[in-house]
């Protein structure tokens, strides 16, 4: 593709052909499929371009403040990075802008060559296609042109550009980072449109602003989805929000507690605020490995509250196990979990009295870290099976 402008650059490119599914627990939860057009000299490794994340040098950090920002550096400071976001969306911004209010429609074609829909039809026909040859004698033996097998697209030159800057985006493997980026450049056109058409009485191009505004909610929508599932104090650690991004496919031995549970348990708890703070305050003392009998204690406090809003009365942790028999009894679960249930739960305030509401003997991490790991089960089989709750 010729003349084709991004950040300013003249650049060959290739298209891509993308599906995203995000699931929990086997449950399809969102399914994204589009193009991706990103410059002819890249290439996507998903995972594995986080093994190229780097410390910040000084000549980085000089570089920063003339414009240059790196996506894989993984100690830039909260400051260093809403200052390179400021200074990108900038020139975002206003190219982005300058091709919404122009009238004339920019439309750019991509296509394929003959090798490359060959190489495609054969990867996804295999069982029909063993080599390029057979491909070559199908369409001879059913006089086809090679071209009748993809329809050439069309895109307009915002589409492509905020494509390109998607790309950018998706480069940051740091989600608090992205975030950042994405939602100031919105908030910037979304400011320069209402400006635009509710201050001055101007019309924007209709077809280009629907273009931009379905982008903006798929930018949006994309966010939302991923935000559910780090409800985590380690949000805003971008180091280990990198080593938790990292267990998706490997787990890693760490001095942390069971991230992808608490991250979880964090979804499930936001429905009752009193249990969550709670439960913050547990994590807190487990992670600064201070004062472990009042973790345990928070940990039992935020479940006796989590109780006590699901079921609407004032009963202690002990009392509540003949309404959580039937609370479980009417959302289908089984004679012989609601026991397990019932009696883990008998002993979890046998250990809880011994040790914690009487006493003060925790002291063996192992003992506190499954306790913490039990109580996260425990809220999760309370919470999880309520369709009241559950995510659609």
């Amino acid at each position: 593709m010729e003349n084709f402008r991004l950040d300013k650059q003249h650049l060959s490119l290739k298209a891509l052909y993308n599906e995203i599914e995000i699931s929990h627990n086997n449950k399809l939860i969102h399914k994204v499929r589009g193009i991706s057009i990103i410059p002819i000299h890249v290439t996507i490794e998903p995972l594995k371009i986080k093994d190229n994340l780097v410390c910040k040098s000084l000549d980085v950090e000089r570089e920063l403040f003339t414009g240059i920002y790196y996506t894989n550096i993984i100690d830039y400071t909260l400051g260093e990075i809403t200052f390179a976001a400021n200074f990108l969306t900038d020139d975002w911004v206003a190219d982005i802008w300058n091709l919404l209010v122009e009238e004339k429609e920019n439309f750019l074609s991509i296509t394929l060559t003959d090798e490359t829909i060959k190489e495609h039809l054969l990867k996804e026909n295999s069982e029909l296609f063993q080599a390029i040859d057979e491909v070559d004698f199908f369409c001879e033996r059913y006089n086809l042109k090679i071209e009748n097998f993809v329809v050439a697209a069309k895109f307009e030159q915002i589409e492509v550009d905020l494509e390109g800057i998607s790309a950018r985006l998706s480069s940051e493997i740091i989600f608090f980072r992205k975030k950042i980026f994405t939602e100031l450049l919105i908030q910037r056109l979304d400011a320069k449109i209402f400006e635009y058409e509710e201050v001055k009485k101007n019309l924007l191009p209709k077809s280009k602003k629907e273009i931009f505004q379905k982008w903006r909610t798929k930018q949006l929508r994309e966010i939302e989805l991923v935000q559910k599932y780090i409800r985590s104090p380690f949000t805003f650690d971008d180091l280990e929000q990198f080593t938790n991004f990292r267990s998706v496919n490997e787990f890693a031995i760490s001095n942390y507690n069971q991230q992808d549970l608490v991250s979880e348990t964090f979804y499930w708890i936001g429905h009752f605020p009193k249990a969550k703070t709670r439960f913050e305050i547990a994590i807190k003392h487990y992670q600064n490995k201070e004062n472990y009998r009042d973790s345990i204690d928070n940990l039992r406090l935020a479940l006796e509250l989590l109780l006590k809003d699901l079921f609407k009365n004032s009963k202690s942790l002990d009392n509540q196990i003949p309404e959580i028999g039937k609370y479980q009894k009417d959302l289908g679960i089984s004679k012989e979990i609601r026991n397990t249930f019932q009696k883990t739960l008998e002993y979890y305030n046998d250990y809880q009295n011994e040790h914690v509401k009487h006493d003060d003997s925790v002291a063996n991490e192992h003992e506190v870290e499954f306790m913490f790991g039990l109580t996260m089960l425990l809220i999760r089989m309370l919470v999880k099976p309520n369709p009241m709750f559950n995510i659609q």
